[in-house]
């Protein structure tokens, strides 16, 4: 065990200033301290786990900051932080703040894991004498769960921050980011350089694969129903060669979890709520791998003590209040109304001609009738249902506000009145108003059967099975109109080139692969990641054109997020000439 296994790790994170290296920090662990028990790994691996959720990550920038601003899954309401524009323009700079969280809490979670993973091994070797026994299976979880969640974090990195994505055998060579498998016992060690993409890749397949051997076939439930088991470890590690192009061993794993992991579509009345911090829904039968949270009144995900999520307060929907729109939290992000044509949604706006105030009496007589028939029979409706799922329609949708029922309105924060501004619905608590609870408790579906299922067709097709491509894409469509799943229905995509609904977009309008992953997974990070593989950045800004805030800038070098300006400065391995090209 090492004396600086915190402090000198915080060193990478936040530069080499002395506070940060005084052995004299109550904080730090010391060998005669801890750890000594299982009930000791197991703190440090829940603190692993809580990373996840920490500031940076899914506690607050991540989506909302993030993945959902580089492709457009939002616009922006508030208009007060040039560096949330910036990056909704394409326009990120290296010394963007949310870029800093998200790299600072990706590698705090990378050296938890390792400081786990020497822990577990102190013990193996007898360099630690455990105050009660700690049996091999045990360690043999915890190191499995270390590995995992160490993989976990540098998926994120090399979406993020890998300068191209391994297309056809090719990308391998580019930029990647540090890895960093042990904790530091001398500054020079916290100088890491930037490794390839492919070695990259390579690690994070390793220890997935480890951690599949080291898990076996536990189960969890009760409380710890959110650790990682073998399914879950199997889809990812599917989708992560699907995501470097190695469609054949894709398609193994994937079929595996599909066949054995006793893992089904939830039936569709809860599917359509099981985003919203329900726990009867959680840890359902298409969950994979899930992040679990819990309402949390007090905290604001910019410590680590909160147990919820700041997403929801920053996406939180805008309700009518004395017949004006007000914001039920910070409500800052609403749907790009680009994406409404793109679920099929082309109703008249919801105000009537000429109004200039937001008013819900001056919604246009016959609307909210007209919303409701478009949801009356969706197979004969021209939207996909899942825009019901995904966002709240203003005037047609409510949600309890302090104990009533309340009308979701035109978005607040000084949105233009002819704008059609929907608020999201997925991970929103909607049976509170959001500004009663600061960090929400509606868990994230990192992975969902859904997810593997269109992962599997695509394999399918990329080896040359069209067939069975496009069975599982209908399995998945079926279900979003309440179809049996298996049964072909006269609704079915027959060829690959179908019309969607997304009628007349030149990226989803005939590509019902594309057109399926947008509309199930919308709002759930993964629009990123299909447009950093599928390289059609441009073709989608030119989709949107412009967000609040001004126009759209694209280029090809914009689908890599800039290694940020201090990670630079304090790391000597990392050079101003190692930075991602076009920043």
């Amino acid at each position: 065990m090492k004396k600086y296994i915190l402090i000198l790790s915080f060193a990478f994170l936040m530069g080499c200033s002395e506070e940060f290296l005084s052995v004299d920090n109550p904080n730090a662990l010391t060998p005669s301290a801890f750890p000594t028990s299982a009930a000791d790994l197991e703190s440090i691996l829940i603190g692993v786990y809580g990373t996840q959720h920490g500031y940076g990550l899914y506690g607050h920038t991540i989506l909302a900051k993030g993945y959902h601003v580089w492709d457009h899954t939002m616009n922006l309401a508030w208009q007060g932080t040039q560096t949330w524009i910036n990056q909704a323009q394409n326009d990120t700079r290296p010394s963007d703040e949310f870029l800093k969280d998200i790299w600072k809490d990706s590698y705090k979670g990378v050296i938890r894991a390792n400081s786990l993973l020497e822990s577990v091994e102190g013990f193996r070797s007898g360099e630690v004498k455990p105050a009660t026994a700690v049996t091999g299976d045990q360690l043999d979880k915890f190191e499995g769960q270390a590995l995992y969640l160490r993989a976990w974090f540098y998926y994120n990195l090399i979406i993020i921050f890998g300068e191209d994505m391994i297309i056809n055998g090719q990308g391998r060579d580019a930029m990647g980011v540090p890895i960093v498998l042990k904790t530091a016992n001398s500054v020079s060690e916290t100088f890491v350089g930037r490794a390839s993409v492919g070695e990259v890749w390579d690690q994070i397949k390793d220890d997935l694969q480890k951690s599949l051997a080291l898990m076996g076939t536990t189960t969890w439930s009760g409380a710890d129903r959110f650790k990682i088991n073998q399914w879950g470890l199997k889809g990812l590690l599917g989708k992560v060669y699907a995501l470097t192009g190695d469609w054949e061993t894709a398609k193994g794993y994937l079929k595996d979890v599909i066949d054995n992991s006793g893992k089904s579509l939830v039936p569709f009345n809860v599917y359509k709520n099981m985003y919203n911090s329900d726990p009867a829904n959680e840890f359902n039968s298409e969950s994979l791998i899930e992040i679990a949270l819990e309402d949390d009144n007090v905290g604001r995900s910019n410590d680590e003590t909160s147990l919820g999520s700041w997403y929801a307060s920053i996406v939180a929907p805008s309700i009518v209040i004395n017949d004006l729109p007000l914001a039920s939290s910070w409500s800052n992000e609403f749907i790009h109304e680009k994406n409404l044509a793109r679920f099929g949604f082309t109703q008249d706006h919801y105000f009537q001609d000429g109004v200039v105030e937001p008013r819900a009496s001056n919604v246009r007589p016959g609307y909210v009738t007209e919303a409701l028939a478009l949801r009356a029979d969706p197979l004969n409706s021209p939207v996909d249902p899942r825009l019901y799922i995904a966002g709240f329609q203003p005037y047609a949708d409510s949600i309890m506000a302090d104990g009533k029922k309340t009308a979701i309105s035109h978005f607040a924060d000084g949105v233009e009145v002819n704008r059609p501004a929907w608020s999201f619905r997925k991970y929103v608590n909607v049976t509170e108003r959001q500004r009663l609870i600061r960090d929400s408790g509606a868990n994230f579906y990192l992975l969902r059967l859904a997810d593997v299922y269109l992962l599997y067709a695509e394999a399918s097709i990329e080896t040359g099975d069209i067939a069975t491509g496009l069975e599982y894409i209908n399995k998945v469509h079926r279900r979003a109109y309440n179809l049996p799943v298996d049964a072909p229905h006269p609704s079915d995509y027959v060829t690959l080139t179908d019309a969607t609904k997304a009628v007349g977009d030149p990226e989803l309008g005939n590509n019902v692969l594309r057109y399926e992953r947008f509309v199930e997974l919308f709002g759930e990070g993964q629009k990123w990641t299909d447009t950093r593989r599928w390289k059609n950045g441009s073709a989608e800004a030119a989709i949107y054109q412009t967000v609040r805030g001004g126009t759209i800038n694209w280029e090809d070098t914009d689908y890599a997020q800039p290694i940020p300006t201090l990670e630079i400065e304090n790391n000597v391995a990392i050079n101003f000439s190692d930075q991602n090209p076009g920043y």
